[in-house]
């Protein structure tokens, strides 16, 4: 399998990371179709709990790039983070205009201050409780991100995030749209992310394509990273929907 070129291996390990039960996740489609005992209840509670792992996204990104040596893809990183802070290049803008989002909900807004938007539109409201499944996710994900070498940081963050976070909030997005009466402007931090971390993870892929090239051992590094950041978004909704379900 070496003597294929870096393009078909990467191939293989995005359709292994689209499979995933993660990405497939019976609490996924039960927040979608409002199957679960308090479905609006069920929104808030995540809304509460998924800022703990998403409000150190920027923290991900700077543990991988400095696993990164070359210039030009910490410079990719870099201008992810950019964007975490609410600058939006100007394509960009465009294209997610053309969606029917509107650039003065987005630009200049930093992706925190987006999320603090939605948690207050769905009428989140933390608990002593709040935090401790996410808590776990964060902590055991950055450990991750700092242990591993460059390939590895880069199958977490790269195949096993960015790539596949638009299957993950797609779920999210029908069930704002069904279940709550929260506009599109105070949800639009998921769909924003539906749409630019596609770019970001095509890029991420061609880092995984150039590190392949340099080391075909890197391949194997980035499935197993890939894995276990999978594993640990499974878990989480493991986790919430076994909460759910005894409330």
């Amino acid at each position: 399998m070496n003597a294929l070129p870096p393009q078909t291996h990467v191939a293989f390990l995005l359709g292994e990371a689209e499979s995933h039960r993660a990405l497939h996740h019976p609490y996924l489609s039960a927040l979608r179709d409002g199957t679960l005992p308090d479905p609006v209840g069920a929104l808030k509670r995540f809304a509460s709990e998924y800022a703990v792992y998403a409000k150190s996204f920027q923290n991900y990104l700077l543990i991988a790039m400095s696993k990164l040596e070359d210039q030009e893809h910490r410079t990719i990183l870099l201008e992810n983070l950019c964007e975490e802070s609410g600058m939006i290049e100007e394509d960009e803008l465009a294209e997610i205009a053309r969606l029917g989002i509107e650039p003065d909900w987005v630009q200049g807004v930093p992706h925190p201050e987006l999320y603090a938007r939605f948690r207050m539109a769905v009428g989140a409201v933390d608990t002593p409780e709040t935090g401790e499944i996410a808590e776990t996710w964060k902590a055991l994900f950055i450990a991750q991100l700092t242990r591993g070498n460059a390939a590895e940081a880069l199958g977490a963050l790269g195949l096993g995030t960015e790539s596949i976070v638009k299957f993950f909030y797609r779920p999210l997005i029908e069930a704002i749209r069904n279940h709550t009466d929260v506009s599109r402007k105070d949800a639009v931090f998921f769909e924003l992310h539906a749409e630019l971390d596609d770019e970001h993870g095509a890029l991420m892929l061609k880092i995984a394509e150039d590190l392949i090239a340099r080391d075909p051992a890197n391949c194997e590094a980035m499935r197993q990273g890939m894995r276990k950041a999978l594993g640990l978004r499974s878990l989480f909704c493991d986790q919430m929907l076994e909460m759910e379900l005894n409330q």
